[in-house]
């Protein structure tokens, strides 16, 4: 009996995706021989399926969670990525300064997905999926802390306390203003990065990517499942203007990825 040809190309594909953490279509071109359109229709055909997906930070192909795999993000954070990326892509048309979708892992905030690569703005050369950020410098560390749980919050200072953090200014933001910032962003709905914060876990005379930024918590059903930002040049000084003009953006984009996720999701009862 003959094979279908065309479910047989789907499927190598679809294995090559399985072993790998994304993969141009270049590289896909380069490990099948198969011709970058019919490589296109085949992946258009799996995101339509649920099966695909493409990360806009890197523009990588990327198996779907319904998948299993050895090594790939927690499940919960990559199906957050998926849902988010075209609420990130839609806002960075809208408002031209990107957004980075972060969660809370192990008491630092984790890059899960990322509309940097469509906004032509100067990367972090460090910056990839799954780099780390400070909790208490960053803008998305601030509004993870600012709006999650009472237990998450006093689990994080006990952690802290017990290891100081390695950047200086952090250990002294935790030891003298962590309080008062936490109260002000509760307050304003909204997180802004510390202005000696550099991006790294060192001094920012060490390392400085050059950004300034505010951030949002994603407000699911059950809690605080990430924090958007949006970043742009420090040096051109547009805070007071960002939060004018966009920060009813980014909440709004904020609240349709949390309805999107409750809704893939939902809370079980009682």
């Amino acid at each position: 009996m003959k094979s279908i040809r065309a479910l047989e190309r789907g499927l190598e594909v679809l294995q090559l995706l399985r072993q790998s953490e994304g993969r141009s279509l270049q590289q896909l071109h380069d490990s099948t021989g198969l011709p970058k359109p019919t490589l296109l229709r085949i992946l258009h055909t799996l995101e339509q399926a649920g099966i695909a997906w493409r990360a806009i930070y890197d523009g990588l192909w990327r198996r779907a969670i319904a998948l299993p795999a050895a090594q790939r993000p927690p499940e919960a954070t990559q199906r957050l990525a998926e849902l988010a990326a075209p609420h990130l892509a839609a806002l960075q048309r809208k408002a031209l300064w990107p957004s980075d979708l972060l969660v809370y892992k192990d008491y630092m905030m984790e890059l899960a997905e990322s509309s940097r690569r469509l906004s032509g703005l100067s990367m972090n050369p460090r910056y990839h999926l799954g780099y780390r950020v400070d909790l208490f410098l960053s803008a998305p560390g601030r509004a993870w802390l600012a709006f999650c749980t009472q237990a998450q919050r006093d689990d994080v200072m006990t952690h802290y306390r017990a290891h100081p953090p390695e950047n200086p200014r952090s250990a002294i933001v935790l030891r003298r203003e962590i309080d008062a910032i936490l109260d002000e962003t509760q307050r304003q709905g909204y997180a802004v990065r510390d202005a000696i914060f550099g991006g790294g876990v060192e001094d920012i005379s060490e390392f400085d990517d050059g950004l300034d930024a505010i951030a949002v918590p994603i407000l699911a059903a059950d809690g605080v499942q990430g924090c958007i930002n949006m970043i742009w040049p420090r040096r051109y000084c547009l805070r007071a203007k960002v939060v004018e003009a966009h920060l009813g953006d980014l909440q709004a984009t904020a609240a349709a990825i949390a309805a999107a996720r409750d809704a893939a999701a939902p809370v079980a009862a009682g």
